[in-house]
């Protein structure tokens, strides 16, 4: 991404942040944006066997994707940006740990939620993974998705067609009580990943 097209993009996500009631971790420092809201779907069932209902409070989690791409600046190889992507990731989610336990709603949060196309590999850290139904509003997120990775992607465009039917829109997520075993004060910076 060129220097002029990724300080508009910065000076949207301005706007963007000021219009919408996402919450930063850590500005500058965390890959995870996040807003508490009612949980709408399907019931999940987490790897800890958890349960998250239809109306369950959750922690909506979304990655940064304006300072991600200021990360991926000048870097060409996809293993070197999957890798860079995961080890955001995995240093992120303590801070994420550590944001939740502060938050009023502590006692009544049921998980984190997020919906992505980079869903490769989460498992290990603890998510679970689920369809999304293709209604209007994530067909229309998946289109947003595969448009910011073209933006991003240094190869964006062939990418995004060679990825047409490899890259579906999933559902990752994980009960409040895995996030905070794995990744809270009294754990590791990067968690239990066995």
């Amino acid at each position: 991404m060129n220097s002029s097209l990724l300080m508009l993009w910065g000076l949207w996500d301005d706007v963007y942040q000021r219009c919408t009631r996402l919450r930063y971790i850590e500005k500058g420092a965390n890959i995870f944006r996040v807003v508490p809201l009612r949980y709408r779907g399907e019931t999940l069932v987490t790897s800890d066997n958890q349960k998250i209902y239809n109306g369950d409070l959750i922690v909506k989690i979304h990655i940064h994707n304006y300072y991600f791409a200021t990360l991926c600046k000048g870097v060409k190889d996809d293993l070197r940006l999957a890798l860079l992507l995961r080890r955001h990731i995995m240093l992120s989610l303590p801070k994420l740990a550590a944001y939740l336990e502060t938050m009023a709603e502590r006692e009544s949060i049921k998980g984190i939620v997020g919906t992505t196309m980079l869903h490769k590999g989460v498992q290990p850290l603890g998510f679970s993974i689920s369809d999304v139904p293709m209604n209007w509003f994530f067909r229309y997120k998946r289109w947003y998705l595969r448009l910011l990775l073209r933006i991003v992607h240094p190869d964006g465009k062939r990418r995004v067609q060679t990825w047409n039917h490899e890259m579906p829109l999933k559902r990752v997520y994980m009960s409040k009580e895995a996030l905070l075993g794995r990744y809270g004060t009294n754990q590791s910076p990067t968690g239990d990943l066995h």
